[in-house]
């Protein structure tokens, strides 16, 4: 008997972490339904991906993207595929202790003035004010293209007019030491 309540407490356990690990996987929330997001209902987005809660929703997103602007970006923020890399509402380098939570995403502001202006703002309007143009604050690179490692937004050049950004201190070199060879692995904007 007490074998069988071990094997059974055992096994809920397994099963707890299993939908544990689940709902820990997020594609955030459609943006058309309003609904969780699933991984196999997605289109490629500016080189990401935006995942939809049924395929109805894709077709609206595939005929007017414009419309979506705002919730496209947030959900590419939640996916953790763009980085925060200045604040949103400046453009200014970001200042420690100054996080505020929008649309499911910690941002950063450059100042109090800036997080007090969002901070003090209804949910909707802080996802507008942050996501609705992401260029300030935000890039769609999220690797190094030298090394393939995730960036430090503080590691960066210019290249042909734009901001590229990089793992480490290292990498800037044998970037513009042949920038030709990098360049292809740079988004698409």
């Amino acid at each position: 008997m007490r074998s069988f309540m071990l094997t059974a407490v055992c096994a809920g356990l397994v099963t707890g972490v299993a939908f544990a690990a689940e709902a820990a996987k997020s594609f955030g929330i459609c943006p058309v339904g309003g609904k969780p997001a699933k991984e196999d209902v997605s289109i490629d987005y500016k080189g990401k991906k935006i995942y939809f809660c049924c395929p109805g929703c894709e077709g609206e997103v595939k005929e007017h993207p414009e419309k979506f602007t705002t919730k496209l970006n947030n959900q590419l923020a939640v996916t953790n595929q763009i980085v925060q890399v200045a604040c949103p509402l400046s453009g200014g380098p970001l200042k420690k202790g100054t996080e505020v939570e929008v649309g499911g995403v910690k941002v950063g502001f450059c100042c109090p003035n800036c997080q007090k202006k969002v901070a003090k703002a209804s949910d909707d309007e802080k996802v507008e004010m942050i996501f609705a143009k992401i260029d300030k604050g935000f890039t769609m690179q999220d690797k190094c293209p030298v090394s393939g490692k995730p960036i430090n937004p503080e590691m960066k050049t210019e290249y042909k007019g734009k901001t590229v950004f990089f793992c480490c201190g290292g990498c800037p070199k044998a970037f513009e030491a042949d920038p030709e060879k990098f360049a292809a692995k740079l988004p698409k904007e």
